[in-house]
């Protein structure tokens, strides 16, 4: 049985940095309206207002979800917030709601990269939420984008034989197949912490006690130091060089809490400082 004792370094602040960095991943769904193997990921659900003279109506997903895309999205704060003009889409007595879970989307659509199919039509958005059925722009608005929350609102339009898109809107039937494309957006955080190895750290043999044993071979032995060791000019004088083969983060508790391997060992210098980056990604 050994003893094991740790060697710490303490490091300046200023050897610690934090640089920010957007990373992107571009996603395809494809929709069955009604298959039972749809992806969770991206849902399409079908809302329509609720027209009639009483007050009181029984609960209804439709309905409730119609309300709930009205009060989210076009109610006086966020009607503002999310530059909503009158040429834009605005839902009648019904739409299409294309939900993205925020574990795919991640911080938000990246502008510019959604596109609807549906057969050989499609619908693309305009960098700034609006959604038409053709790249140039020049058709009808027929939708809108919420990129940070992940939702895409699309006009119904009337009946069309295994379902369509044209420019008033899409209409999906039992069996249409919806492609849906975006690209997620979300900022990584790149940690990096500079380790300056001055000649005379971590070149002892204290934390080491089998350094001193020997190792046969044949009819003599050899000290395991000399496995580790260099010789120095200009008196030639064999020194302990240890190999650097792991790096750990410590907190102010002493608590590991990130660990760095360098692909082959590095051995200790006695002449120069020497430094060690470690990087990892948040």
């Amino acid at each position: 049985m050994t003893n094991s004792v740790t060697a710490f370094k303490s490091l300046a602040p200023s050897e610690y940095t934090v640089t920010p960095f957007a990373a992107s991943s571009p996603f395809s769904y494809t929709y069955v309206s009604g298959s039972s193997t749809n992806s969770n990921d991206v849902r399409i659900l079908y809302g329509r207002k609720y027209i009639t003279s009483s007050v009181l109506r029984a609960p209804n997903d439709e309905y409730d979800l119609f309300d709930s895309v009205v009060q989210t999205f076009y109610s006086p704060i966020p009607y503002t917030q999310y530059g909503i003009q009158s040429s834009s889409y605005h839902p009648t007595g019904s739409v299409f709601v294309i939900s993205v879970t925020q574990d795919v989307f991640g911080e938000e659509i990246k502008p510019g990269t959604v596109s609807i199919v549906v057969g050989t039509s499609a619908s693309y958005d305009d960098t700034k939420g609006n959604l038409f059925v053709s790249q140039s722009g020049t058709a009808s608005f027929i939708g809108k984008v919420f990129y940070d929350k992940g939702v895409i609102l699309v006009q119904p339009t009337s009946s069309i034989t295994g379902g369509g898109l044209t420019k008033n809107g899409i209409c999906i039937v039992s069996g249409t197949n919806v492609q849906v494309n975006f690209t997620s957006s979300i900022t990584l955080h790149e940690h990096s912490i500079r380790v300056r190895l001055n000649p005379t750290d971590f070149n002892f043999s204290l934390y080491n006690p089998s350094i001193d044993r020997s190792f046969s071979t044949g009819s003599s032995k050899t000290p395991l130091q000399s496995m580790t060791s260099r010789s120095m000019e200009p008196s030639n004088t064999t020194y302990l060089a240890p190999y650097v083969t792991t790096i750990g983060l410590f907190n102010p508790n002493n608590e590991l809490v990130a660990i760095g391997k360098v692909s082959n060992p590095i051995q200790r210098t006695f002449d120069s400082i020497q430094t060690f980056v470690v990087k990892f990604d948040t």
